[in-house]
């Protein structure tokens, strides 16, 4: 009795050492997610390197070191890890949208194909949404892509990058007031990006308002810098009036 009672008491204890162990590794997963939101990917690949090693099959982590990769512009990579993902499960989402943002990148129309195909399998997924309205206004078909913004909105209303992508894309199809109307308010929060600020710059220069687009500008960089940038959307505007 007393022996079966020390086995199960040993038992207990190496179960207990296997709970804490994966525990300890499901928070260096969210931990790299985190580091990630917060744009260290290399202090999230640290990480996950030892996460890897020890669950080299392990989707989530898969997925986390494709993103990684991604951050850091090491898009050949990123896709390895997003297709071992699919590997091991073919119905990830987030490897599949992870693809389709480095095709976004590199092969517009392949995203866009990607994307399409994504949005019937899972109509309800508001990134989804958001990241074809990009394939969309990269086709130049804004109606299209400000359709599918307001769908991802409408999916989930507290998804800020749709509602600044509408803004960049009114903005970009010459709807100057819709644009300004989306993107003042954003640009006005408290929590505003600089690439919320830059597309309204980019707005308020493509409607005529140099000085406000380079004081926008200037809340991320400095003058001379900023001066480059309205180079560049002096640049864009005269592209966009050639048939």
């Amino acid at each position: 009795m007393a022996g079966r009672a020390g086995w199960w008491g040993a038992a207990i204890v190496l179960l207990g050492l296997a709970a804490c162990a994966e525990q300890k590794a499901d928070r260096q997963l969210e931990t790299a997610r985190v580091e990630m939101d917060n744009g260290a990917a290399m202090a999230a690949l640290k990480l996950l390197q030892q996460r890897i090693h020890d669950h080299p099959d392990d989707v989530p982590t898969l997925v986390a070191l494709g993103r990684a990769n991604a951050q850091l512009g090491r898009n050949q990579s990123a896709v390895l890890f997003y297709q071992d993902a699919l590997t091991h499960d073919g119905n990830c989402v987030e490897a599949e949208k992870g693809l389709a943002r480095i095709d976004l990148l590199q092969d517009p129309p392949r995203a866009l194909q990607r994307l399409e195909d994504m949005k019937r399998r899972f109509p309800q997924d508001a990134q989804i949404w958001n990241d074809l309205g990009v394939a969309y206004d990269y086709a130049r078909r804004h109606q299209e892509a400000q359709a599918a913004y307001y769908r991802a909105m409408k999916l989930d209303p507290l998804l800020v990058s749709a509602q600044n992508n509408l803004g960049l894309s009114y903005a970009v199809s010459g709807q100057h007031e819709q644009a300004m109307a989306m993107l003042v308010p954003l640009a006005s929060s408290a929590d505003a990006t600089s690439r919320i600020r830059a597309n309204l710059a980019y707005a308020q220069f493509m409607s005529g308002n140099e000085a406000g687009a380079r004081q926008t500008l200037m809340h991320d960089m400095s003058p001379e810098q900023a001066d480059k940038v309205l180079g560049t959307y002096s640049q864009l505007k005269a592209t966009s009036r050639t048939p």
